[in-house]
């Protein structure tokens, strides 16, 4: 089965050609953070267009863009997202994929054709640029989280970096997936996901099997909405937020690590990791390094006992944890805030933003519309 897989990949995306002159070639992109996704510009048959850096995703065009490029569809495949889901999606091709600095030219670049409406409105972002890319193309992928740039060079030699900064991909397939540590010497697999806006996201069966070894505790049960993938937002479900004493990416410590469980294919390494290091994907040898700014990190957090998102304009709870069980439920309406009614708030706006009337205040009061009456609850991180 794995070799039949392989066997797919390169027939949908061996056509892809990356011109250059045969000498080793150099271009950097910048990028810039939106909602958690990072953005960066390339140029789409001569035009250039927005898209979300993700290296735990594949090439994918939103179904308007395919429109108005008048892209014929011309294949098909299954994927999983971020939640997941498995679906269905038609592929395209794309002539020229340009970095702007004119040094990079992708052609005849297959990518996925997104369901309308973009899953990706919120961000202005045209499509996804993934790791089979990279992998396709042979590059080498260095992301400086201080500098916001992706600089993107040939392989012809290896990396520079110390290999006792490197950690081998875990498994083939051009993505990266490498091995960390929860504790003493029990390893996750996890997907190194630009896409994926939190430090770390662990997958459910990842979390049972570590649970069992005690390597990480229960903080607090919830049920509630998950996040935004290709398929769109993920239904409810019950997650867990659990605790790891420590984590380390190779040699470098991160303690008291919280995380929220999930339902993606891999337990997810995010973009947040780049707020304590450089990382660099080596694609055709397989490597992954990261170049901490400090070999050991504290992140010790708090967190919130309902999670909230605009729907139809209204405020509602969308995730309700262990200390509010019985109080709320998902669904509910916040009705005023500190008092005051609550007006009509914008969805993009709050993903990228946030609600300016909880921003204010490190504690806030919250009138709530349930089946058993308007309740009061006190909005705070703890």
């Amino acid at each position: 089965m794995q070799l039949m897989a392989r066997i797919i990949f390169l027939l949908l995306f061996g056509m892809a050609v990356f011109q250059s002159n045969g000498q080793q070639i150099r271009s950097k992109m910048p990028y810039r953070l939106v909602g958690g996704k990072m953005i960066v510009e390339m140029n789409v048959n001569g035009t250039p267009r927005s898209f979300i850096f993700d290296t735990g995703g594949r090439t994918a065009l939103t179904g308007e863009l395919c429109e108005e490029l008048g892209l014929v569809v011309k294949d098909s495949m299954v994927v999983t997202d971020v939640n997941g889901n498995k679906g269905g999606y038609p592929l395209v091709r794309i002539k020229s994929l340009m970095t702007l600095d004119g040094v990079i030219n992708f052609t005849d670049v297959p990518a996925m054709k997104l369901a309308e409406p973009s899953p990706f409105a919120c961000f202005h972002a045209d499509g996804l640029i993934g790791s089979e890319l990279f992998a396709q193309m042979q590059a080498i992928v260095e992301i400086d989280g201080k500098t916001n740039t992706i600089t993107i060079t040939s392989a012809e030699s290896p990396s520079t970096i110390s290999l006792r900064k490197m950690i081998p991909f875990a498994q083939g397939g051009g993505m990266p997936i490498i091995a960390i540590q929860a504790g003493i010497g029990e390893g996750i697999k996890v997907l190194f996901d630009t896409g994926c806006p939190v430090f770390l996201s662990l997958k459910d069966t990842d979390f049972e099997k570590l649970k069992d070894k005690g390597v990480c505790s229960v903080l607090s049960e919830g049920f509630g909405e998950g996040s935004i993938g290709v398929a769109g937002m993920a239904a409810a479900a019950e997650s867990y937020r659990v605790l790891f004493p420590r984590v380390n990416v190779g040699a470098t410590k991160f303690n008291n690590v919280t995380v929220e469980t999930s339902t993606p294919p891999f337990t997810l390494l995010g973009v947040k990791l780049l707020n304590y290091g450089k990382v660099t994907i080596d694609y055709p040898r397989g490597r992954f390094y990261f170049e901490a700014y400090e070999q050991e990190n504290d992140l010790t957090s708090k967190h919130y006992d309902v999670n909230l998102r605009v729907k139809d304009g209204d405020l509602v709870v969308s995730t309700v944890w262990t200390a509010m069980k019985g109080l709320v439920e998902v669904g509910d309406l916040v009705t005023h805030i500190n008092g005051k009614p609550t007006g009509t708030y914008d969805f993009c706006e709050s993903i990228i933003n946030g609600i300016p009337e909880l921003k204010a205040k490190k504690k806030t009061k919250l009138t709530i519309r349930t089946e058993d009456g308007e309740k009061v609850i006190i909005y705070e991180k703890k």
